[in-house]
């Protein structure tokens, strides 16, 4: 009887694990069921992704985390897009250190 409930117990367990491993996926993939009529501050936009598909959209993620759907085709949603990429390429270039920033070269010899 003890072999039987064990038994019971570990499947239970396994098919607990192969539940939420599967839920977990799911849940990780971008999936837009509406888009967003209303503007978003540039300045709470962190970066944003583009999706593909049925429904085409670009996913804005704000500072705090949330992800917006919005029309890609819409005027505001272009500007907001454009507005990231350059703001991304100039920090990109300003962390870049110039050729006076970098460590010098130098040759170290060992005497014995």
């Amino acid at each position: 009887m003890k072999l039987l409930i064990l038994t019971c117990l570990v499947i239970c367990s396994l098919a607990a694990y192969t539940v939420e491993g599967v839920g977990s996926e799911v849940l990780e993939k971008s999936i837009c069921v509406s888009l967003t009529t209303q503007r978003l501050p540039v300045k709470n936009i962190k970066t944003y992704t583009i999706k593909e598909g049925s429904m085409k959209a670009v996913i804005f993620i704000t500072r705090r985390g949330l992800k917006v759907c919005a029309d890609p085709h819409v005027e505001w949603v272009k500007k907001a897009v454009r507005t990231i990429d350059k703001s991304t390429r100039r920090n990109v270039s300003q962390s870049k250190p110039t050729e006076a920033q970098q460590s010098p070269k130098t040759a170290v010899t060992l005497t014995g």
